[in-house]
């Protein structure tokens, strides 16, 4: 879900300024024009606000104690973590122009002098923000013509190939024809399966008659209209429920859909470093990331990270946002699609 510059609610802005009544002004202008604010009085400051949350833009003073502008711009250059790539406008008073020259060189992206025309401020954040947004915009449609372009190229293949790739997948995979009739699965889905879903006769069925015809009319979908459905919970007694989904394959080929099995009872595993890169985490927000992926509940995400409830719903509220959903039950939809980029083979 791509953001917009319509709902500034969205975007988080980091100001770092060591004149106190300053940063205040600064901090309230930017929440006055709807985006979010938090405030450090220098490099140090930030980098503890930077190790739980991720802003979108950071405005920082050049000249500071402790650590100064140049410095924290080079850190978070350095980072090596999707941080590195936000925004970075400086506050000064300099006019050098070798200062200039220095902070360019650093990764500076803008500079505002002072005394800061605050109008001018908003509207180098609103451009600077305009350009994340279509960045991000590129990069999500770019991603998804990507998965789209493998799922049909897998198709496209004769398929013993695709047999062969399916092995390699982390999730349970089924590929059915026009007529409903499953062509192949693999070795995941031959685990997961087991009594909860069963086929005859180009039909599905499980125990449950609602899931049932769930499962008829998602695969009904996925061959006739092209249409990817969204989660199904097959429950499984005395465990986490079996997840399904089911995606429409090219046209032309042989396989027309392809039903995925995620057990949340042993779901793929989800390193903390995939968790940043795909939703541009921190790392303790990746870490949250990764135990959700393996199934924990909350709870025991709190007690593993040794934290309060409310710091864990403030971590989740943050995942949620980057990730552009609302429910934990839609971040593991967008965890289990990932998992089709599957295990390396052995």
């Amino acid at each position: 879900m791509s953001r917009a510059l319509s709902h500034p609610q969205e975007f988080l802005i980091l100001c770092v300024e060591d004149e106190p009544s300053l940063l205040g002004n600064i901090v309230e202008e930017i929440l006055d024009a709807g985006f979010r604010a938090i405030g450090a009085e220098d490099g140090v400051a930030a980098l503890a606000l930077l190790a739980d949350q991720m802003p979108d833009l950071i405005l920082c003073d050049i000249t500071m104690p402790r650590m100064g502008g140049f410095e924290l711009l080079r850190s978070v250059r350095a980072s090596g973590s999707p941080m590195a790539s936000v925004p970075f406008v400086f506050l000064t008073a300099l006019s050098d122009r070798l200062a200039v020259i220095e902070g360019k060189t650093a990764g500076a992206d803008d500079y505002l002098a002072k005394p800061i025309d605050f109008d001018l401020m908003l509207a180098t954040i609103r451009a600077r923000l305009d350009q994340v947004v279509r960045i991000e915009a590129g990069l999500s449609a770019s991603a998804d013509l990507q998965r789209r372009a493998a799922l049909d190229a897998a198709a496209e293949r004769s398929l013993d190939d695709l047999a062969r790739t399916l092995d390699h997948v982390t999730l349970g995979a089924v590929l059915f024809d026009s007529r409903r009739e499953i062509l192949r699965r693999n070795g995941e889905a031959e685990a997961v399966l087991g009594d909860l879903i069963s086929h005859a006769n180009g039909r599905l069925s499980a125990q449950n008659a609602q899931v049932s015809s769930q499962l008829r009319a998602a695969l009904d979908d996925a061959i006739e209209r092209g249409e990817n459905s969204e989660l199904i919970a097959v429950n499984q007694e005395g465990r986490h429920p079996l997840l399904v989904q089911f995606v429409a394959l090219a046209r032309g080929s042989g396989a027309r859909a392809a039903m995925l099995l995620l057990d949340t009872e042993a779901p793929p595993a989800i390193s903390e470093q995939l968790a940043a890169k795909l939703f541009a985490l921190t790392p303790t927000e990746a870490r949250v990331a990764a135990a959700i992926a393996r199934g924990l509940r909350t709870e025991e995400i709190a007690a593993d990270m040794g934290v309060t409830a409310t710091t864990l719903a403030f971590h989740m509220r943050n995942i949620f946002r980057k990730a552009g959903v609302g429910r934990q039950q839609d971040l593991m939809a967008l965890i289990f699609r990932s998992a089709l980029l599957g295990k390396a083979p052995s």
